[in-house]
């Protein structure tokens, strides 16, 4: 094969999911590869409809990129025809707002914003410096998950503090999930026959977000200044009474462990004990086909596992009112991501009396990548 390829990297804190485009956007190969730096990692590898499950050892990400560049050989591709590199980064700030070609400037301005992400954005660019190493002449490009929303008007993206506040450390809404969302925004077009429709999208996931889409652009999204701000997740709290943060510290709780908490402890972890919305449907006597947990439910278990149910669907129902209201007409109400996708029971309590067209769109942000960078 030698013709021009692009591979996309969505690297996350310890998997990295790939995908192998032509240059006419066909999927030459992909796979994820998981458990990176921690016991047991491996790679599942998809090649022609095939996939070939491999354990190897994966002690960081430049040496997982390194194994997946001897996969590509081994499968018959060769990695020196990759001539662009598309990466996701979680946040770009107000600075990066469209794809960018990175080099080692623009490397250093990104780690800029690794304290306002600090669960994605180290990783995201320990992808690109594995990539800019290990195949130098093929262009490492950033495309950003907050990009999508650079189009918030100004009254929905800043927060009510003092402007100079604003001017000084750029705190604002940026939105996240915005590759997804584009993605879905524009799929959402082409099945409603609509240029530029309004949309309701929920992306539900282990992170959640909704974002209001007024004539295909973004004009409102749940997460804030930081992907922790928004809709309850399944380890974060999502939208919370910022005094509670003062309030821990003034206890004694140290900043790290308030940090810890708000963002690994909490969300349908946090009230339930169970961070997998699988097992909160369960405990709540639903059935999830092909899923068999390991979870032995007490009836406290049971008690909490449906105050989370309840609480997640109230929170995005009350998101869902407010946007409607901001669109006036919504073509469609969208659903996207694992639980948005697989979870029919959930999206039937949240969308419960709502009279709006719903549809379901496998996100693609891989795909949305190499569009953006094509």
């Amino acid at each position: 094969m030698n013709q021009k390829l692009t591979l996309v990297l969505n690297s996350g804190s310890s998997s990295i999911k790939f995908k192998i485009f032509t240059k006419d956007l066909k999927v030459v190969a992909s796979g994820i590869m998981e458990k990176i730096g921690l016991p047991g990692s491996f790679v599942d590898f998809i090649l022609d409809k095939t996939k070939k499950h491999s354990t190897i050892n994966l002690e960081n990400h430049e040496a997982a990129i390194k194994q997946l560049f001897l996969l590509l050989n081994k499968a018959g591709i060769n990695f020196e025809n990759i001539t662009k590199i598309g990466h996701r980064v979680v946040h770009g700030g107000e600075k990066f707002i469209k794809p960018t070609l990175v080099d080692r400037k623009v490397l250093r301005e990104l780690k800029r914003y690794n304290k306002l992400a600090p669960l994605h954005n180290p990783k995201n660019i320990a992808g690109i410096e594995a990539c800019m190493n290990i195949l130098p002449q093929a262009k490492n490009y950033a495309v950003f998950d907050t990009a999508f929303h650079s189009t918030l008007p100004d009254y929905a993206y800043l927060y009510p503090l003092p402007a100079k506040i604003y001017h000084k450390y750029h705190i604002r809404r940026y939105g996240f999930h915005g590759i997804s969302h584009q993605y879905v925004a524009e799929e959402s077009a082409r099945i409603l026959k609509k240029t530029k429709p309004n949309l309701i999208v929920c992306h539900l996931g282990s992170g959640d977000s909704i974002t209001a889409i007024k004539e295909g652009k973004s004009v409102d999204t749940s997460m804030g200044f930081t992907p922790l701000e928004g809709l309850m997740m399944s380890t974060r709290t999502g939208d919370m009474d910022p005094a509670l943060g003062m309030f821990l510290h003034h206890e004694g709780m140290n900043q790290t462990k308030i940090q810890h908490l708000f963002n690994s402890e909490s969300g349908l972890l946090g009230v339930s004990g169970l961070k997998d919305m699988r097992d909160v449907m369960i405990a709540n006597g639903y059935k999830i086909p092909g899923y068999q947990s390991s979870v032995k439910f007490t009836a406290e278990n049971k008690k909490w596992a449906r105050i989370a149910l309840q609480m997640f669907v109230y929170r995005v129902r009350k998101y869902i009112g407010a946007y409607s209201l901001i669109l006036g007409h919504v073509d469609a109400l969208v659903f996207t991501a694992g639980i948005g996708e697989r979870n029919q029971d959930v999206r039937n309590l949240i969308t419960k009396g709502l009279k709006f067209k719903k549809l379901v769109i496998p996100t693609n942000e891989e795909l949305m990548i190499a569009k953006l960078i094509a």
